[in-house]
């Protein structure tokens, strides 16, 4: 059963010939032109494509593609700090729109027809010592899958076969508001298991706090959390990277998408099936049909323009808002969930009671003992009565019904809609 899954689930991972012809003219092209231009400029630099469309782990429909512009090391590497002022000079003039984005060294951003380019600026390096910033890293990273993917040709499509079942359970993604697993994360792990079955075998029984050590580099694991940032050592699992070992390639994973996996591992493990690769659409319909006997809401959430993970982060601060606010107003959530794929406006939605509050609630003051919140609370709230030694009052509810509520947050963030009560 498992085999013939597999057998299914690595046809769908698999790109056509055509989607890889027309993947390598892109990168070729894009190449070729901005090296035309950087030479033109007299930099002394190349352009290597980078990411999982330079180790061969890419999933069909790739858009994004990462770039290297890797400086000659003996010219520049004293000139660190200004390697992304050089390749803007070459960048703006191949690009008509092009953005430049923040990091430990700028880097860049460009749209062409359905892709999403990245130019990360880098030092042409041998050797981790002569390193000038993290970034210059990042080429090591892509070397050291594909040595490992040379040396087990197998292991190009386990890779995808891993990328494809962590997207389609939502647990793929390191922005802060996934938490989720990175694609290279991913790629480590699955080099590191010898295989995608043998990652779910492994990831069934990992325990909060486990760490990793791909490469050996700690005979005791208890150094690495000595050496270590400490603020690098907070997600449940931690791997230590295999080029650079005082880096944890999961930092950015959080409790829910660590339980998550090990959820739907053991799930496929105990009967496989095909579903667990396929990409699971939002779909307002399908939630309308699985509310029951509950009320059903859904709100539309406008993202702002930037980069995909501060926009998404903002959404989940407005997620969490509306669910706070509920709580406050003493709404019971019994399901809820969101979604965003990373363009277009997102989606809140939850189910609650059908039954609408009373109109009036008991407000809780301080304990009775307390005489000096006793007298204030009571100056405040005339009729106040002691239950229970607390004092407390009836008043009557600002919201009966939680679109009531949605309504009022509507009309202080004009972002926000209200798309369907159900």
């Amino acid at each position: 059963m498992a085999l013939a899954v597999l057998q299914e689930a690595g046809k769908l991972v698999s790109p056509t010939k055509q989607e890889e012809l027309a993947l390598s003219k892109i990168i070729s092209e894009t190449a070729e032109k901005l090296e035309k231009q950087l030479k033109s400029e007299k930099i002394s630099a190349r352009v290597v494509v980078g990411g999982s469309a330079a180790k061969g782990t890419w999933l069909p429909g790739i858009s994004d593609v990462d770039f290297f512009i890797a400086f000659d090391y003996e010219k520049y590497q004293n000139k660190s700090a200004q390697l992304s002022d050089f390749a803007e000079r070459a960048v703006k003039k191949v690009f008509k729109k092009f953005h430049r984005l923040h990091g430990s060294r700028d880097y860049f951003a460009a749209e062409f027809g359905k892709f999403y380019f990245e130019f990360v600026p880098v030092l042409e390096i041998k050797k981790l010592r002569d390193a000038k910033n993290i970034t210059d890293f990042s080429p090591l990273h892509v070397a050291w899958v594909r040595k490992n993917i040379r040396q087990n040709k197998k292991l190009q499509s386990e890779i995808r076969l891993a990328k494809q079942f962590f997207k389609a359970n939502e647990v793929y993604g390191a922005e802060s508001y996934i938490s989720g697993f990175s694609g290279h994360a991913i790629e480590i792990l699955t080099i590191h298991c010898k295989g995608f079955e043998n990652l779910l075998r492994n990831a069934v029984w990992w325990k909060a706090g486990q760490l990793i050590d791909v490469q050996h580099f700690y005979k005791n694991p208890r150094t690495a959390f000595v050496v270590m940032n400490k603020s690098k050592l907070q997600s449940p699992l931690i791997l230590i990277d295999p080029i650079e070992p005082e880096r944890n390639a999961l930092a950015a994973l959080g409790i829910e998408k660590f339980l998550k996996l090990k959820d739907v591992a053991a799930g496929f493990l105990k009967k496989p099936g095909i579903k667990f690769f396929e990409y699971k659409r939002f779909s307002a319909e399908q939630l309308v049909r699985e509310k029951r006997n509950r009320q059903f809401i859904l709100i539309q959430s406008l993202p702002e323009k930037g980069k995909p993970d501060v926009v998404g982060c903002k959404l989940l601060d407005k997620y969490k808002k509306i669910k706070q606010a509920m709580a406050e107003s003493d709404f019971k959530i019994l399901e809820e969930g969101w979604y965003w794929d990373g363009k277009n406006p997102a989606h809140y939605w939850f189910y609650l009671p059908l039954q609408k509050l009373s109109a009036r609630k008991l407000h809780l003051g301080p304990p009775a003992k307390l005489e000096k919140f006793a007298r204030d609370f009571r100056k405040r709230w005339k009729g106040a009565k002691t239950v229970k030694g607390r004092l407390a009052v009836e008043i009557k509810r600002k919201y009966v019904l939680p679109e009531q509520l949605i309504k009022d947050l509507i009309r202080t963030d004009k972002s926000l809609k209200l798309e369907m009560v159900k």
